[in-house]
Parts: structure tokens; sequence; C-alpha cells
């Protein structure tokens, strides 16, 4: 047997269309005679043309899904009288000729496969009844019931979903082949039928819808379904019927929005917005129009005189704001809301234009940056002045180091939603920075000095030191680095400044002093201030050795000032005394740090004692190698004069000395 499988479920939803697959089963007898297929594909034809323009409005008229849920019993009621002419079984296995109300295809007592060969599943929903039906050993009706109330001269959906019993891989021969007659109850004439192919098998239950589109007549609102089962024997032919429904179909209707801002759903107000319904022509014999408006508070509601398949809203205000639908039907239906074609939802906003609020940092000072900003929220922004179109195209606009031209007004135009504009001014002030450099450049204080400096000027409000000061006026005598922030209230100015300390050099190169001949003297003029030194000699190093008698002098010199100091060096014989320096410098610069007394002759005995000016002895030696490194008690002495006495043995005779050092650093 050929016959046509329809499943809606590859189509969009809400819209309507028919499938149909060709089958060839094993188990059916193939179609002999060309005439047969030829009005078979003549039907495929016709159907595809009347669905090529129809949607579902998924208004369900009629559904019959045989009751249950979750909390109601396993087997339902018999089916009312004159539904089926089979054998209501709500017991056993279910046999030919017989059928049951249940939720479960599996025996009632075991929970097993009825037969041993049955799939066994539950209705689609999952909790709800099914019919189960095994078909009798003769073809013929096995399900007939009335549907009224349906829409009058309206094209309708009728579909079921079929599950057969018998799974795949089973030696039973027989699947199900079903046929569905839609009748007028009015003039008994066939409106539609249909063939089913055989039911498919499957390894697990598995449901499969089939349906088919039809036209009520005028005047007309009830129809009688027959469901016939077209196959004859037994061995399989079992199968489960669940969901029959009639739904209302009606054309494509694809709505097409103009006028609005980018022909979206936003426009501004005073715009002229055009609905252009599209609605596919030839579906209904006297078609009717409505359009609905809902604006989020009073639901779905007709706008007056809008019954044409276009809707227009001229110069559209912010209260057209909401949701359109256009409603169609044939003429009579069209107040029913089961009974008409709804197309999709056309959302419409209708908004007023905004006006930018402009805020800015201004007035600021040459070579900052002036900012020019809105917080109102726009689609598009552009900045101008009186010259110059600015590349910003967001809600801030940025001129660094602004000079004196950049002042002026300012405009912003914007486009909001819905596609308004609007434009905001604004003037901007650019201040020149007039203040100027008040405090010194880096420099020297001397010998403990004090610098007093005074930064005011004309127009400045501010001051801010490093250390935090607040006075235009300070006193400074510490080294460092002071910087100072003037500021008028718009514009500011940095400057900074060095200060260094240092102090006039000293030198003292001792007394005059007599030496033996062929005795150096280092004579060291060193000091930690001192830039530079010039000997009378015309060296410029800190010491300088002398071996002849004469009269020396040092200049030292630093930016503080200029120092100096002369010494009388004499030269004698000395081979009858002990010669001892008069003055030493214990500095550890290895030059003269030791005060040794010299003997040009022949010493048998001698004791060196040094004294301080308070009469105590600080050292004492007996030997002329032995000499004063300066320390008393390990500390070095201070500077100064210090006493010292000699007493030397010499060919028997005694001999005492007496003199002064001084102790240099």
């Amino acid at each position: 047997m050929v016959g046509f499988l329809l499943k809606p479920s590859f189509l969009n939803r809400g819209f309507f269309g028919t499938v149909f697959i060709l089958l060839l089963s094993p188990f059916t007898k193939p179609m002999k005679n060309f005439t047969a297929i030829s009005l078979l594909l003549a039907l495929f034809v016709t159907v595809l043309h009347q669905n090529s323009v129809a949607q579902c409005s998924g208004n369900v008229l009629f559904s019959e899904n045989f009751g249950g849920n979750a909390a109601s019993p396993v087997v339902a009621s018999p089916l009312p009288a004159g539904v089926t002419s089979y054998s209501f079984n709500g017991t056993t296995d279910v046999s030919d000729g017989q059928y049951s109300i249940r939720k479960t295809t599996a025996n009632i007592a075991t929970g097993g496969r009825q037969f041993g060969v049955w799939h066994i599943g539950t209705d689609r929903s999952g909790s709800g009844n099914m019919m189960v039906v095994n078909a009798d050993f003769t073809a013929g009706k096995f399900y007939e019931t009335k549907v009224d109330n349906l829409c009058i001269g309206s094209k309708l959906y009728f579909s079921a979903w079929i599950a057969n019993l018998i799974p795949q891989g089973s030696s039973n021969p027989l699947d199900p082949i079903l046929r569905f007659e839609i009748i007028s109850a009015t003039s008994g004439n066939v409106l539609s039928s249909f063939l089913t192919p055989a039911i498919p098998r499957f390894s697990a239950f598995t449901w499969t819808q089939y349906g088919v589109n039809f036209n009520l007549p005028p005047g007309e609102s009830s129809v009688i379904l027959r469901i016939f089962n077209n196959q004859m024997g037994g061995l399989g032919n079992d199968l489960c019927l669940d969901d029959i429904e009639f739904t209302l179909c009606g054309p494509a209707i694809s709505p097409v929005v103009t006028g609005t801002y980018q022909n979206g759903s936003d426009a501004c107000i005073g715009s002229n917005i055009a609905i252009a319904g599209n609605v596919a022509a030839g579906f209904y014999t006297t078609p009717a129009y409505q359009w609905q408006f809902n604006d989020g508070t009073n639901g779905w509601v007709n706008v007056p005189g809008a019954t044409a398949t276009n809707y227009t809203i001229t110069n559209a205000q912010v209260n057209n704001s909401g949701t359109y639908r256009l409603l169609v039907a044939e003429s009579g239906n069209i107040n029913s809301a089961n009974c008409r074609a709804v197309s999709s939802l056309i959302p419409v906003n209708v908004y007023a234009p905004v006006v930018p609020v402009l805020q800015s940092n201004q007035p600021v000072c040459e070579n900052d940056t002036l900012r020019i900003s809105t917080i109102s929220t726009a689609l598009q922004y552009l900045w101008k002045n009186a010259v110059t179109t600015f590349p910003s195209t967001t809600n801030t606009l940025l001129i660094p180091n602004a000079t004196l031209a950049d002042a002026g007004p300012y405009s912003l135009d914007v486009v909001t939603n819905g596609g308004c504009t609007a434009t905001a001014f604004i003037n901007a002030a650019v201040q020149a920075n007039q203040l100027q450099r008040i405090i010194p450049f880096d420099d020297l204080l001397c010998d403990g000095l004090t610098l007093f400096i005074d930064a005011d000027q004309p127009g400045a409000i501010s001051y801010l030191w490093n250390d935090g000061s607040l006075s235009a006026q300070r006193f400074v005598e510490d080294a460092g680095v002071y910087s100072l922030i003037t500021s008028d209230g718009v514009c500011k100015r940095t400057d900074s400044f060095r200060i260094t300390t240092n102090v006039t050099p000293v030198v003292n190169l001792g007394l005059d002093t007599t030496l033996c001949y062929n005795e150096l003297l280092v004579l060291n003029a060193a000091s930690p201030v001192a830039d530079t030194y010039l000997w009378s000699t015309n060296v410029t190093d800190t010491a300088i050795t002398v071996n002849t008698a004469g009269t020396y002098s040092v200049m030292l010199e630093n930016r503080c000032g200029i120092a100096g100091d002369d010494i009388k060096v004499l030269y004698e014989d000395c081979a009858n005394i002990v010669f001892v320096p008069n003055a030493f410098t214990p500095n550890n610069d290895r030059l003269n740090d030791v005060l040794k007394a010299k003997a040009y002759f022949k010493v048998d005995e001698f004791s060196m004692k040094i004294f301080n000016r308070w009469g105590q002895m600080i050292f004492s030696s007996n030997s002329l190698h032995t000499g004063w490194d300066g320390t008393v008690k390990s500390q070095l002495a201070p500077s100064g004069m210090y006493t010292w006495v000699i007493q030397y043995k010499r060919s028997n005779k005694v001999y005492n000395q007496k003199g002064t050092v001084l102790v240099i650093y």
C-alpha cells in the first residue's frame, strides 16, 4: 500500500504545511495502477499549493487527549457509546478487535510486554491516558466523533499522534495503516481524507504525528472525524492513538514597518509610521481585517477604523507607543478569538527629543585639558565649535593643551531614541597663565646664613611648598631642594630651587719654628671645605715640605671666601742640643703624626715627659725612638700647646731641656 506521511513538526512553529514521504513497505501491497499513483501525486501538488501561503495561529479548536493525569488510575473509563465499535478491555492484554484507555501499554497485572511482544510506553505527556488499539482482522472504522464549534468558512488543520506497538526486529509481519476522513456534519460530504503509510517501527516506543489541512464550508461549524484500520489480518497491526487536534489555519502575514528610525521599532514624535500587513491573498472568500493596539496596561483593543491590510500612524506621539498586531479572518469571524489569524507582534516605541545637558571643567588654564561632556544617553554625538567639527563620537569631548583660541561656544548635536535630534550649547573659557617665577634660583648659604623668600605675587591665591608649608613667605637655612606650586584658582605654576651650605675655610700653619740643618718640615694646610690651595712656592697641593729657612704662606679658597696663614722657618746647628719639633699633626695621614726628639750625637741616657696646660703629665718615654702619638688614655688630645721636658746624659754629663709643642689637626 502507498500512503502519505504528514509531519508538520518539520515546519516553523505556528505555520502549517505538509511534507509527503512516499514509502514502500515490504508488508504492504504495492499499487498496481498508474492512475492511482497519478491521483496521489495530484493530491500532493494540490495540498502543497493550499499550504504554501498558510500559517497556523496556534488556536486549538478541538483536542482529545483521552484525559488522565499523574494522580488518575492506570485504566480509564470506556469511550462514550458510538465512538468505537471495538470492545473495551480494562484488565488484561488487549486482543484483536479490542481497545483500552490507559496510561501504559504494559500488561496491567505484570508490567511486562503484552503478548511478550509489544513496546512498553506511555502517552505523549508521560502521565495521561492514550487509546491502545489491537486492530480487528477485518479492515474498518474503529473511531468516530463529532467535532463542533469550529470556525465557519475557515481553513483548519487536523492532526493525530500514532505509535506502532510492534518493535523493530519483531517477526510479526503487519504494521498499522490508518485512513482519516473528515466529513461535513451538515451534508455528509467528505471534506478531506488521507491514508498513512505503514506506521514505522522503532527500537523504542516512538510517537509520530500525522495531519492534513482542509476547508470548512461556508455556514458550517461541525465535522465528523472517522479513523479506519486499513490493514487486514493479525500478527501485528497494533497501535496507540493520542492527542487528536483541530486547529485554525490562516494566511501568511508578514508585517513590514516603515517610517521608523532605521526601519526598526523606534520613531520620533511627528513621524508618519506605516505598517504593511502583507497578508497572503486568496485565502478567504470574504476576508476581514482588524488592527489592534496594546499599550501594556489595557490589553488588546481594536484601533478604530483600522480595518485594511495596511495601517498608518500619522504625526506619531509618545502615547502611540505600544504593540500592534493584525487580525485576519473570514468575514463574520473577525471578533471570534479562536477563528482568526494573528500576525506577529509589532512593537512601536515613540520618543520625544531629549536635549542633552552639557557640563565642563572650564575655565581651564592654557595648556591644560579642556573637557566638555554630557551624562545624557544618545545614539550619536557630534561636537562642534565655530570653526571645527570634532572627530569625537562619544559623550565626552577632550581638547588637550588648550590654547586661548580654543575658548568660545561649543555645540553638541545628538540623535536619541527613535532618531530624534537635539542640540545643546555651552561656552568654554580658557585663561592665560600670568603667574611668574618669584622664588630664587639655586643658591649657596655661607657660614650659617638664612635666606628669606617672599613668593607673593598679584593674582595668586594659594601657595604650596613641598614640605607642606602654605605661606608665600618663609626663611630657608637648610640644604635641599625646595619646590613651590602657585595657583590663582585656575592656572598653576611650579618652580623649584636647590640650596647648598658651606663655611669659609680656616688654616693654621703653626708658630714660627727653628730646625736643625738638613731637617725636613711638612707644612699641611688641608681643609675639608677648601676648593683650591696656593702656596707662596706656587704649589697648589694641600701640603708642602720645606728644608730651607724662609717665610712660607698659603691661601685657601671656596665660594664662601678666602683664608691664609704664614710661618717663618729658621735653621741652626743642633750639634750640642736635642731637637724637638715645635708642632705636629697626629691625624693619621702618615705625615708628622708622632712627636719624637732627635739627637745628632751619642746619648747615653734619655727621658722625655709631656705635660698639658694644667701641669699634668700625659706622656713619658725613655727612648729617643719612642715618641708621643697625640693620644691621652687612648683618646686624641685636644689641639693646642703642650710642654715637654727632656733630660739626657752625654759624656757622663747630664743635660736638661724644656720647650713647647703645638698639636694641630
